[in-house]
């Protein structure tokens, strides 16, 4: 289907592409202030349009060019970004001079710039180092609706976007599906398995003692912030380039080309950070070869010796021009290791409790463009990329019980077990070795511009592409001795399995964008429509339309879908090792346990990609003196993962003993006497949460006051999230009790038990510059003005029960409130509101920039030290909601 598409817009705009004569643009480039040329400047025509490196003498040109609107864009590391708007009519000549990165500019962008179409917002090098990051989770903090936060390593760092807190697995899907693009290609988590089996005390879907992201987003502390040189945070809806995500995507680029050694230490009572970095030309034709390399190390309290975390990364990048320039490629291998533990505290001699988890492991990717100078096609390129890494999880700990059978049989049937030991020491390893396979094909095509009178012109490009992922996961696995395994419920165990058997995933993708941008009636507007085909058929718009002078309207509506994960579609068999014959004699060689194994496999091929319709209205003004945006959205979120408990009934055979034999194990009747019903729970994945998210984001930033130097910057953000399952919930923890039970309650989920967060917040910004003194300091006075957590439970009637015989029985509303029915009425009733004051935070920021351009930082957060205190009625407790009394600096020599 989408060849055929392409086919045909291909013949609509072959003519129109033949008609138009092919113009070039090109120019000298020169540094400002010293005016001496600079080589290796990339010139781009359009986000996906041709492009060109200057050479030795500092000159450009790009062919191939057609009539019509362009913005060139000048990018060169180390300097500030130049964006200019063209309108090209004949073959013509810019000169430019590019300022050099310095805080002694006038302006020096350290907030987030939002998109002319779409919500997305770019964060450039100048306003990532301002923030003092340690890792990509820190520089997040500059999108509008984002809360602060402490430079901090001791946890996993995620991200929601356009989502405030409301259930912990709505969270998780809006972690998974948030991309990671690095260097153009996704980061994916999709073959991460490091998990273990919950004990069923627990909460279905818990996470492992040990620090894992299985079934999530990726862990943001692993990217350092100080190799990063731009991040483009898509909130809105995605370019169809994009897929295998709902919530949206943060686009890395990492810096690669020429730039002088420097070396940056940062310093805070949670972390010590030491990153180096130096670019070098490696001659005329043989490209520019760069290196970067951070070493950090960090926990939550500096006074607990038992916990860290350590993070070793380094990156080496090689780009190269061929054939006279039309084809430029960067290829870059990293190499990284991070590791998180948890030492045994010596006075634990009761619980020997201690955890690890550790990754190592490299990516190597490439990326190329080129211009063929063909009418049809304006560029080729293409993205692959290989990422493989050693995932070791380790968890100690010592179990005490009762006496009880073991068995390490993993087939179904009855056979003589033995009893295990009351007490000993669990240790479990789980080894993972993930690998993804990554690559796209693209092609810009089919520049057209047409002239239709002097107030209407339309001119635009297609871009089409194919993608392929392939996931796989060929670890050890979980590994553990079966006669001593991890803490479990009695009756339903866990045996070794290796994750070698687990069938890898593979996408294939196809896509095709149309960009057009003119004028309608003396009116600017740009429109962007694209379709993606992979496991569904997504179509996604864009329209930003001028409506008065200075003022744009826009508004976007899109699919979006997130395919299941590997730790999703096979979770692996539980078992079940029911007792026929218990006889515990005092003699060892009198004793016999006769269990029954039974085996569910709980591998779901079926489960299915979920998604979420996004949709979002907005306006963008202009001033001479200010410049702001403010956006409505409504994304609904159907059928995301999430993990129920179910419950299976297996009727047990009871067989008594004919004989006691003094010395031997009793004499059996192989005949049962009769049976015994077990309900036999399990947590299986299932795609039954929904999620939904509305509110409106702003911002406002203006140009800086001449008295005082000093511009503005207001953000915020006002978000609703409501969540809820649809599917039935089973009241599992009846059948836990010690008396026998004949039927446990079946009860409905659905949107009359949904758990809804509420969230007001804005963050002033002030940035004082002084640019004689390349100096800049900057505030934020960030408020939530509104906070609210609601649980509802308006459905507590069972609507049935499942009884003994594995039967099920649905009740109507009268019946299910009568009295013989009273024992199936939900026990634990979790229903209230958590309303929260306005909570303030202040933090301040200061830079200084010497003549090499080396520098000094440092930073204060939350000044006045309140820590947010909060008492939850529902809860029941104090909660700390706001960042610790924090400091911290940042030295950085350039050389």
């Amino acid at each position: 289907m989408l060849k055929q598409l392409l086919c045909a817009l291909c013949v609509v705009l072959f003519s129109n592409s033949f008609a138009q004569a092919q113009l070039t643009i090109g120019g000298n480039l020169t540094q400002k202030g010293t005016e001496t040329v600079l080589p290796d400047v990339q010139v781009q025509a359009d986000a996906y349009g041709r492009f060109s490196i200057s050479n030795e003498k500092g000159r450009y040109l790009i062919r191939g060019l057609k009539s019509g609107h362009y913005t060139l864009t000048y990018k060169r590391l180390g300097f500030q970004t130049v964006a200019l708007q063209v309108n090209l009519r004949s073959d013509t000549i810019i000169n430019l001079s590019m300022e050099m990165l310095s805080l002694g500019l006038k302006e020096v962008p350290v907030v987030a710039r939002q998109s002319v179409t779409g919500s997305s917002s770019l964060l450039e090098k100048t306003a990532i180092q301002h923030t003092q990051p340690a890792s990509l989770a820190d520089a997040l903090q500059l999108i509008p609706g984002q809360l602060a936060v402490n430079p901090d390593l001791s946890a996993v760092a995620q991200i929601n976007l356009r989502q405030v807190p409301s259930s912990a697995e709505a969270a998780r899907a809006n972690a998974l599906g948030t991309a990671l693009v690095l260097d153009g290609i996704p980061l994916s988590n999709n073959a991460n398995m490091q998990t273990t089996v919950n004990i069923l005390n627990a909460a279905p879907g818990t996470l492992p003692a040990f620090a894992s992201v299985a079934g999530r987003g990726n862990d943001l502390r692993q990217i350092p912030a100080d190799q990063i040189e731009s991040i483009e945070v898509i909130r809105g809806v995605p370019s169809a380039r994009y897929g295998d995500l709902t919530s949206g995507a943060i686009v890395v680029a990492t810096r690669a080309g020429v730039f002088a050694p420097e070396f940056t230490t940062r310093v805070n009572p949670n972390l010590i950070q030491q990153s180096a970095g130096l670019g070098v030309k490696l001659g005329a034709n043989a490209g520019i070869v760069s290196f970067d390399g951070d070493l950090a190390s960090g926990n939550a309290d500096p006074r607990d010796e038992l916990s860290g975390y350590s993070r070793f990364t380094s990156q080496f990048a090689w780009t190269k021009p061929w054939l006279d320039k039309q084809i430029l490629t960067t290829t870059r291998l990293s190499l990284f290791q991070t590791r998180d533990t948890h030492k045994q505290d010596p006075a634990d001699q009761a619980g020997m409790r201690k955890y690890s988890s550790k990754d190592r492991g490299f990516r190597l990717s490439s990326n190329g463009k080129y211009a063929p100078g063909s009418i049809l096609i304006s560029y080729l390129s293409y993205d692959a990329g290989l990422s493989y890494t050693s995932q070791e999880s380790f968890l100690q700990e010592r179990v005490v019980r009762d006496v009880y059978p073991v068995t390490d049989r993993e087939t179904e049937g009855r056979h003589v077990a033995r009893f295990g030991d009351s007490e000993y020491l669990s240790q479990v390893q789980v080894s993972g070795r993930p690998m993804s396979i990554y690559g796209r094909l693209e092609a810009g095509m089919l520049k057209f511009y047409k002239k239709f009178s002097p107030r209407n012109t339309m001119g635009g490009s297609f871009i089409a592409g194919a993608e392929y992922r392939h996931d796989v996961n060929r670890g050890a696995g979980r590994q553990f001795d079966a006669l001593r395994p991890p803490r479990q419920n009695y009756s339903t165990g866990d045996r070794p399995r290796s994750y070698a058997e687990v069938p890898a995933i593979s996408q294939l993708a196809y896509y095709l964008e149309g960009r057009s941008a003119g004028t309608f009636l003396g009116r600017n507007y740009s429109f962007h429509a694209g379709l993606r085909c992979d496991d569904l058929l997504v179509p996604r718009i864009n329209l930003a339309v001028e409506a008065f002078s200075n003022l744009r309207l826009k508004a976007g509506y899109g699919l979006t879908a997130k395919s299941p994960t590997l730790s999703f579609l096979y979770p692996g068999p539980r078992y079940y090792d029911l007792q026929n014959f218990n006889y515990y004699a005092a003699n060892p060689a009198e004793r016999l346990v006769v269990l029954t194994t039974h085996v569910r496999d709980l591998n779901n091929e079926r489960l299915k990609a979920y998604t979420s319709r996004k949709a979002e209205l907005g306006a963008d003004y202009k001033h001479p003196f200010f410049r702001g945006y403010v956006t409505a959205f409504i994304e609904r979120t159907r059928n995301a993962f999430g993990t129920d408990r179910d419950v299976q009934v297996i009727q047990v055979d009871q067989l008594r003993a004919l004989e006691f034999p003094v010395g031997q194990p009793p004499v059996l009747d192989p005949v049962p006497f009769g049976t015994k019903a077990f309900f036999a729970a399990y947590d299986m994945p299932v795609n039954n949460r929904q999620i939904e998210n509305r509110g409106f984001e702003f911002q406002l930033e203006t140009k800086a006051l001449r008295s005082i130097n000093t511009s503005f910057d207001v953000s915020g953000a006002w978000i609703r999230t409501q969540s809820y399952s649809s599917g039935d919930f089973i009241d599992v923890a009846r059948s836990f009790s010690s008396a026998e039970v004949s039927r446990i309650g079946i009860f409905s989920n659905g949107y009359e038990n949904r758990v809804e967060g509420t969230r007001f917040n804005t963050s002033l910004r002030f940035i004082t510059r002084i640019p004689a003194f390349k100096f800049l300091f900057s505030g934020l006075v960030q408020t939530v003005w509104m906070s609210s957590n609601e649980n509802y439970n308006d459905a507590p009637d069972a609507i049935g029960f499942l009884d003994n015989s594995g039967r099920k029985v649905y009740l109507s509303r009268a019946e299910a409130r009568s009295e013989l029915y009273k024992d199936l009425e939900k026990r634990i009733v979790l229903t209230g509101t958590d309303f929260q004051k306005p909570l303030w935070l202040f933090n301040v920021r200061a830079t200084k920039e010497f003549s090499n351009r080396s520098g000094l930082s440092f930073y204060i957060n939350n000044i006045p030290g309140d820590r947010g205190l909060f008492f939850s009625e529902v809860r029941r407790e104090n909660i700390k909601r706001n960042q610790d009394l924090f400091f911290g600096a940042e030295f950085t020599i350039k050389i």
